[in-house]
């Protein structure tokens, strides 16, 4: 398995990138974020997933680890290939994404090219529970191990990160931060969050 890959970009096409590490060209099938990320002549690092199949081995490359943790969700979903999983993250980023799963919003899902109302259908179905904590909307606010108490919109946005690969500690520090910079919601609690290092 190849976790990540860093190098120089040498060329870029149509969804498709070449990183040139220790002399040998790498092409990624790289999601819209990744691709948007590498320019030709400079260094970039990509979070990598390798597909063997019996016709080839194809390498599919992430801007971030939450956006590969969301990818590798994606095709545990029964009719979702790497091909489709790519082409999803390419049309929503990875949080906008969660977001959507964990709220059942089909119509979202649906706006992205080539994904039918079915396949969102079952996309929710499978992984709606998978981007929660607990697998249900938290009601009411509950003080943490830390003493700080989360809205029901802050818990929300903590288990969208959760799902991304974050640790509890981690989801619950940006967004806290994030609420003190004045996020409310947890879309606006999310977005905010991920410009927090």
């Amino acid at each position: 398995m190849i976790s990540f890959i860093c190098g120089e970009v040498v060329d870029k096409t149509e969804g498709t990138v070449v990183i040139k590490c220790n002399d040998i060209g790498y092409e990624i099938n790289a999601t819209g974020c990744a691709y948007d990320k590498c320019n030709v002549g400079q260094s970039i690092q990509l979070y990598t997933y390798m597909q063997v199949k019996e016709d080839g081995i194809s390498l599919f490359g992430f801007a971030s680890q939450q956006e590969k943790n969301m990818f590798l969700r994606l095709i545990s979903v029964s009719g979702v290939g790497c091909k489709v999983a790519q082409a999803i993250l390419s049309g929503i980023d990875a949080q906008q994404l969660a977001l959507a799963l964990y709220n059942g919003d089909t119509k979202t899902l649906t706006k992205i090219k080539g994904l039918g109302k079915k396949t969102a259908e079952r996309l929710v179905l499978e992984l709606r529970e998978k981007v929660s904590v607990d697998g249900s909307v938290a009601q009411q606010e509950k003080p943490q191990n830390n003493g700080v108490v989360l809205t029901p919109q802050m818990q929300d946005a903590v288990s969208v990160l959760m799902s991304l690969g974050l640790t509890e500690t981690d989801a619950v520090r940006r967004i806290t931060a994030a609420s003190q910079l004045g996020a409310t919601t947890t879309e606006e609690l999310i977005n905010t969050s991920f410009r927090i290092s």
